[in-house]
């Protein structure tokens, strides 16, 4: 179990780094976007575009840390009707079946991805690369659920409804 925990601490490390990276790089470019056409009148060549693609990945990646924290969204209308000790254990578990599930079917779009050589619109560049986030973050969430189901004591406590 300490391996496993260790392993979540420095996987929501990695992941909050990069989200943050991936923030502040939708930040500077759109900034610098606005600052080159208000001041210089031009703005810079593909910035919305990279912007957007920088927030997918960021986005992606809060949906692993949110399930590090235990604060994603999950449906509560049958929290009454299902108690138990093994509950929380079963949820989980069927939560990281579903999310590596999703994560093959990712898997397998983005090597339709690959063989079609799918580019982006403006900046023509490969997506299949940025698309790579995708099944990472159903794995990274899918990994976690499956630790939570082993080791329930490595959930953080629910914070309640937000």
């Amino acid at each position: 179990m300490e391996t496993a925990k260790q392993t979540l601490r420095l996987l929501t490390l990695a992941e909050s780094i990069a989200a943050t990276l991936a923030y502040a790089v939708v930040a500077s470019l759109l900034i610098g976007d606005v600052l080159g056409r208000e001041i210089l009148g031009k703005g810079i060549f593909g910035a919305q575009k990279m912007a957007v693609y920088a927030a997918i990945v960021a986005g992606f990646l809060g949906l692993a840390l949110a399930t590090a924290s235990n604060m994603q969204l999950r449906p509560s209308f049958l929290d009454h009707v299902f108690k138990g000790p093994m509950t929380e254990r079963i949820g989980d578990g069927a939560a990281a079946a579903f999310y590596f599930f999703m994560a093959v079917i990712a898997f397998q779009f983005i090597m339709l991805s690959m063989e079609y050589q799918d580019r982006a619109a403006v900046l023509y560049w490969l997506l299949w690369p940025i698309q790579l986030i995708i099944p990472y973050a159903l794995c990274s969430t899918g990994l976690r659920h499956a630790l939570f189901a082993r080791w329930p004591e490595l959930k953080p406590a629910e914070r309640g409804a937000v």
